[in-house]
């Protein structure tokens, strides 16, 4: 089993990618002419593809959660992962929500100690 590093921290427990097979890989643009006839337009995205990493119904600690925090709030450059034994050339994905999310295992005044449903949101270079 892999570990998932992100850039230099290396997480306790694998994420899983949770888009793996949900991802768009071709942009494509149609317009009808004056006669109705369709003119489609296609071509292949190489890089920007959204990858989110996740610890669906696992943990994350605390400590791991707020080193990502700190790098997604100072890090605007490329820097790599690791995912499955793989190196992924990634930025954080600002473009339309947070970029790490996660819940507290339990209600605890200061946090839990403890994260579920952590999502990590990347954009591929």
């Amino acid at each position: 089993m892999y570990n998932t590093t992100i850039d230099t921290i290396v997480l306790t427990e694998p994420l899983h990618w949770i888009n793996r097979n949900n991802t768009q890989r071709v942009s494509a643009n149609m317009k009808r002419a004056l006669n109705g006839a369709p003119h489609i337009q296609q071509t292949v995205i190489p890089a920007g593809i959204t990858l989110e990493l996740g610890s669906k119904d696992g943990w994350m600690l605390r400590s791991e959660f707020e080193q990502l925090q700190a790098h997604a709030a100072t890090t605007v450059t490329e820097f790599t992962i690791n995912q499955d034994g793989s190196d992924i050339n990634v930025v954080w994905d600002n473009t339309q929500t947070s970029v790490i999310t996660g819940d507290d295992v339990d209600d605890q005044l200061g946090g839990y100690p403890l994260l579920t449903n952590v999502v990590l949101r990347f954009l591929t270079l």
